[in-house]
């Protein structure tokens, strides 16, 4: 993940981002983190540059 970096969120993305997470974990029955990188060399990319991680 050389090219990445955590994502600078603002308090009302964070939120978005937990809200998400409510939502994943209560459609796969397993909590989880959704966790958000931005590209190092300043590329846009999608939204799948947020990445999730089950945890068990």
């Amino acid at each position: 993940m050389k090219n990445y970096r955590p994502a600078n969120l603002s308090p009302a993305q964070i939120e978005q981002l937990q809200r998400l997470e409510h939502e994943f974990a209560e459609l796969t029955g397993e909590p989880l983190v959704l966790i958000a990188y931005a590209s190092r060399n300043g590329r846009r990319t999608s939204s799948s540059s947020v990445h999730g991680t089950s945890t068990k």
